[in-house]
This record gives structure tokens, sequence and C-alpha cells, in this order.
């Protein structure tokens, strides 16, 4: 028997992905794992990624509601929604992401779960907020400026880059649960957030300035080209328009065009004094 295949029965007998302690795990295996023992995703529900998303989806919620200038009635009503289902589908996401962490290839598991996640966590979300307004509305009130519609626009927009962001984070050991002695407090994780921030918001602009020093203009061009396409498509699909998919992946690309640029401009900013 070789090597390989040790690592490779091990991962199947395993009841949970964290009793592995191989460096990376093969997408698939983290596939068959998930499928042979579901029940690590409910063991290992990540109470960290369900308080920090139902806090900022709550926040998240009534700035745009509030920005709508909806009633207060109204803004609490479509918090409270938020809050009553949000701290249950993050806390599985974030399970499923963890999952995810050490899986290789690294852009598969990326797109895996920058795509699949949001689609399950929006499912839920616009059912349960048009149900609160179609059929509940009598009870809990229903917003009088559109703000549901705008509120869910911006929250497609926002769980790519959290979906990116948390598997970003475990990847360095952060919001950790059941994960041994790799797990840390809360209070330890939020004080590397936001270094880890830092490096989130500059990696793919990093990733495109080294392609373009080294004239790999193709491979920058490649990951230009995949966030605004990755973005456009995801809420395109999710809203059922295509004026959405093509102005979101506009939005995308001009975003990605700005950091790019600062990125670049601190870097020559930098470099010098380093090497001084």
């Amino acid at each position: 028997m070789t090597n390989s295949d040790v690592i490779h029965r091990s991962i199947a007998d395993a009841d949970d992905l964290e009793e592995i302690k191989d460096e990376a795990i093969s997408v698939g295996d983290v596939f068959r794992s998930l499928a042979r023992h579901p029940a690590q995703i409910i063991s290992r529900w990540n109470w960290k990624s369900a308080l920090l998303g139902a806090i900022l989806r709550a926040s998240f919620y009534f700035t745009v509601y509030k920005a709508s200038k909806e009633s207060w009635i109204v803004t609490f009503t479509a918090v409270l929604v938020e809050l009553s289902f949000r701290f249950f589908t993050s806390g599985i996401s974030g399970a499923i992401v963890q999952s995810f962490r050490r899986a290789e290839p690294r852009w598969l598991a990326t797109t895996f779960v920058t795509i699949t996640l949001p689609v399950f966590s929006h499912t839920v979300e616009y059912l349960a907020h048009y149900s609160q307004e179609q059929f509940f509305s009598n009870v809990f009130a229903a917003s009088e400026n559109n703000a549901r519609q705008k509120a869910f626009v911006y929250s497609v927009m926002f769980s790519v880059l959290s979906a990116l962001f948390n598997l970003f984070v475990m990847q360095h050991g952060v919001l950790l649960v059941g994960a041994g002695q790799e797990t840390k407090s809360l209070g330890n994780d939020l004080k590397r957030i936001p270094f880890l921030i830092v490096e989130f918001v500059t990696y793919l602009p990093i990733k495109i300035l080294a392609f373009i020093s080294a004239r790999n203009f193709p491979a920058a061009i490649s990951i230009f080209s995949a966030f605004g396409l990755t973005v456009g498509t995801l809420l395109g699909v999710v809203r059922g328009k295509w004026s959405w998919a093509w102005t979101t992946a506009l939005g995308a690309w001009a975003i990605l065009f700005v950091m790019t640029i600062i990125v670049a401009v601190g870097l020559r900013i930098i470099e010098p004094r380093v090497k001084n």
C-alpha cells in the first residue's frame, strides 16, 4: 500500500476533516468526507462565523433601510428577520468553508465556496424577507421604499467578498472551530483580523502587479477578468437578470482596477523606504 493510499484511507475513515493532519487535502476528498459524514457540519457548526455574520448582516440591513428612509418599525422588522435565519446559515456556511481551508487545488476550492455558499445563503435570505413582506405584512411591517430589493442586491455582492474572506482567514488559522490546537479564542481572532483585512484587500492587486512585472500579461488579465465575471455571474444567476450581471461585473472590475492602482502607488512609496 502506497503512502497516498494510506492518506486517502485516513481521510475516508475520519469522522471529521479536522482529524486529518495532512497539510493539504484534495477537493474531491473534502466532498467525499462531507458526503460520508455530514454530521461534522453540525458538530463543527461555526459559532464564530454565526455571531459575526449575524451582527454584520443585521447592521447592514439597518443601514440600508434607514438610508432608504424606511420607518423604524419596518427597519427593525427587517433586522429581526435577518437575525432569525442568518445566525443559523452563517454557522453552517462557516463550517463548510472551514472544511475547504486546506483543499487543493485552491482555485477550485475558492470557486466552489464563492459560488455555492452565497447561492445557498441568499436563497434563504430572499425567501425569508419575501415571505415576511408578502404573507405576514399584516403582522410584520413591509418595506415602503423598495429597501428590501436594494438590501438584497448589496447583500449578494457583499456575500461574494465575505465567502472569499472567510476562506482566506481560515487558511490563516483564524475563525476556526473544533480544529484542536489550531482553534484560538474569539478575542485572539479579532486581534488578527485587521491585519488580514489589509492582506486580503491587497491580495489580488499584488498578484496582478506581480504578473505584470514578470510580463505575464495573460495571467494578469485572467485574474482581473475572472473576478468581475464571477461576481457578475453570481448576481445575475441569483436575481435572474442579465442587466444585473453585467452592471455588477463592471462595478467589480472598476473596484479592482482602482485598488490595483492604489496598491501600485503604495508599493512605489514603501519599497524605497524598506530598502533604505
